[in-house]
C-alpha cells in the first residue's frame, strides 16, 4: 500500500495549540454542539431531527456553555463542521459558527464532519486489524456521503473524499456511519456503528487536535458536493393572462 498522503487542500486555516476550551458546533446531519477541552468532551448536545438545525442550536450552544462551566469570553475559538451535507442543515451550522465567532471575537475553524465518525472509527479499525475503512452517511436521493480512510496506529488519515454516490460505488471496505446501516445489503457495515453521525463532540477533539499537532484546518466553508434541492420560483403570471 502507497504512504498515505495528506489530504488537506492547500487553502487551510492554521493556528497553534488552544490556549482554552473550544466551542464545537456540527449540523451536517442532525444538530449538536459540544465543548471541548484537552482531549476531553465537557458537554455536549444532539438533537434527534434533521430538520431543526436553526430553532435548536443557539439555545444547545447556552446549555453546553452552561453545562461545562465555561463562559464566552473563556473559550480559545469555534470548530465548525462543514460537511458534507443538506444545504439547509450545513447552512444554519455554519451562519450560527460564524455569527457567535464575530459576536464574541473569536477565530472559527472548518472540520469536515465525516472526520467526526473517522476519529472513533479509526481506533475501532485499529483494534480489529483493519487498515483501511471508509465512512458514509446517508445523502438521500438513494445516495451517501462518503470518504476513504487509512488506521495508521488507531489514528485517521483521509486518503481519497469526500464523494457523494450510489451505495454501490462506495470502496468496499469496513464502513462506519449511518449510511452504512442504510445500505448495509450494499456495504460493509460494521456493528456498532451503523447509526452514527457526525457529532459535535468527536469533531471538537478532532480540530483540538489538528490544533495542537499545527496541522491544517479547512476554510468555513460548506461541503455542498452537489446543488440545492431548492428552486427559484418562476415567474407570477398576472391575473387575466392565462391561456385562452
Amino acid at each position: 500500500m502507497s504512504a498515505p498522503t495528506d489530504p488537506t487542500p492547500e487553502n487551510t486555516v492554521r493556528s497553534g495549540c488552544p490556549d482554552g476550551p473550544l466551542l464545537a458546533i456540527d449540523a451536517s446531519a442532525t444538530a449538536s454542539a459540544a465543548v471541548v477541552h484537552r482531549g476531553q468532551v465537557l458537554a455536549r448536545f444532539a438533537s434527534t431531527e434533521t430538520n431543526t438545525h436553526a430553532e435548536v442550536l443557539t439555545p444547545a450552544v447556552q446549555q453546553v456553555l452552561a453545562e461545562a462551566n465555561v463562559e464566552a469570553r473563556e473559550l480559545a475559538g469555534l470548530v465548525a463542521g462543514v460537511g458534507p451535507g443538506p444545504f439547509t442543515g450545513l447552512r444554519a451550522g455554519l451562519v450560527t459558527a460564524q455569527t457567535l465567532g464575530f459576536a464574541w471575537n473569536l477565530p472559527v475553524f472548518g472540520v469536515m464532519s465525516l472526520d467526526a465518525i473517522a476519529l472513533p472509527a479509526a481506533e475501532d479499525a485499529f483494534r480489529a486489524g483493519v487498515e483501511e475503512f471508509v465512512v458514509a452517511t446517508d445523502a438521500r436521493r438513494k445516495e451517501v456521503y462518503w470518504a476513504h480512510y487509512v488506521s495508521v496506529g488507531g489514528q485517521f488519515q483521509r486518503l481519497h473524499g469526500p464523494f457523494v454516490t450510489a451505495p454501490s460505488d462506495v470502496t468496499p471496505l469496513p464502513a462506519y456511519g449511518a449510511g452504512a446501516g442504510l445500505y448495509a445489503d450494499i456495504l460493509h457495515a460494521v456493528e456498532g456503528f451503523s447509526d452514527a453521525v457526525p457529532d459535535a463532540g468527536q469533531l471538537g477533539l478532532v480540530g483540538e487536535l489538528a490544533l495542537r499537532r499545527g496541522r491544517g484546518l479547512m476554510p468555513v466553508v460548506p461541503l455542498y458536493l452537489r446543488d440545492s434541492d431548492a428552486k427559484v420560483p418562476g415567474p407570477r403570471k398576472r391575473a387575466g393572462t392565462g391561456a385562452r
